[in-house]
Parts: structure tokens; sequence; C-alpha cells
């Protein structure tokens, strides 16, 4: 779930949101911005699981303060790009360059995120695929082990099932879902 308000700062976790996880009987990866040193903030929930997302998260010490956060909750890292460029400080996390995604990879993953999110945000909305397989597939192949969450521009069970093959575990940001919804494939 991405709250949008308050990942653009406007608000903290809005009241639709908190309503909305407090509803779900499963944990919920919520994307409320996190990365401006606001984990600690956070609602007690107990199906919060927080997503820090390159985007916010100006600088490593940020993600390093969530893996600590006391209540012990998973955290997943955003890889946020937009058009295969990474969106965020690339510079303050010491990478090589904007398309330098598989060095930020390796950097999260050693810090200890066990769960990582790609994201192409220029094809959410778009319904014309993620656009990462990829980048999912190159990760997927150096860390076998690592939660794999691939989103953005997937609209069809066809775009599923190609994401899954390339290693994803999962699918985040679902628009419109068209096509053969039947049972899930064991990789999607």
């Amino acid at each position: 779930m991405a709250d949008l308000d308050a990942i653009t700062g406007s608000a903290r976790v809005t009241p639709s949101v908190e309503a909305l996880m407090e509803a779900c009987a499963v944990p919920v990866w919520l994307d409320a911005g996190t990365g401006r040193r606001d984990v600690l903030d956070w609602p007690p929930h107990q199906n919060l699981r927080p997503v820090v997302g390159f985007e916010t998260c100006r600088v490593p010490e940020v993600l390093a303060e969530a893996l600590l956060e006391p209540r012990q909750r998973p955290v997943a890292f955003s890889l946020d790009l937009r058009n295969g460029q990474l969106l965020g400080n690339w510079r303050a996390w010491g990478l090589a360059g904007d398309r330098d995604a598989l060095a930020l990879t390796r950097r999260v993953v050693d810090m200890g995120v066990r769960t990582l999110i790609v994201l192409d945000l220029a094809r959410v909305g778009t319904g014309t695929g993620a656009g990462t397989d990829e980048l999912v597939r190159v990760i997927r192949a150096e860390f076998p082990d690592l939660d794999l969450i691939a989103g953005g521009g997937v609209r069809t069970w066809s775009d599923v099932e190609r994401l899954g093959k390339a290693g994803a575990t999962g699918v985040g940001r679902v628009g419109t879902a068209r096509g053969n919804v039947g049972s899930p494939s064991p990789t999607a």
C-alpha cells in the first residue's frame, strides 16, 4: 500500500490508510515516505510492515535505523527507479552512478534487508509492464533467498508470470488486472 500524501511529506500516515490497515487481518507492506528519520513514529499496528524507499531515504543511516527499530518489524527496501535510473541520492550511498541498482541492492542486503521491492515509477499506472524483468533476473541470480517484489505497470496475468519467471517472489502495485486471472503460478 502506498500513502501518497505521506510520501510527499504533506501528512504522516493518513487516517484513511490507518483505517485500511486496521481492516486488514494480514501483514501490509506500507510505503508512507519512510526515510526522513520517522520510522520510530509509525503507528504500532501489529500488521504494519514499513517500506523504506530509496526516493525518500536520503542517507543509508536512515535505513540502518529502520532495521534496528525496536518493535522488530520486517522492513522492506524499495529500489525506486524512473526509466531505469535510481530515483534518490545515489552519491550519499557511495554508488558509481544513477544506474548502479545492483550495487545499491548489495549495500542494502549487506545492511540486513531481506525484502526488496523493485519499482520503476515511470511505469506505474501505465499498464505497459514493469520494465524491470532483467534487473529482477540479475538480482535473483546473486541473491537467491531474497524476497523480491516487482511492481509498476503490471496489468495482465502474463506480466505477473513474466516477473515470476525472472525471479520475483511477489508483484505489487497492480493497477487493473485483466486477462486470464486463474490460479496463480507458484513462481509469481
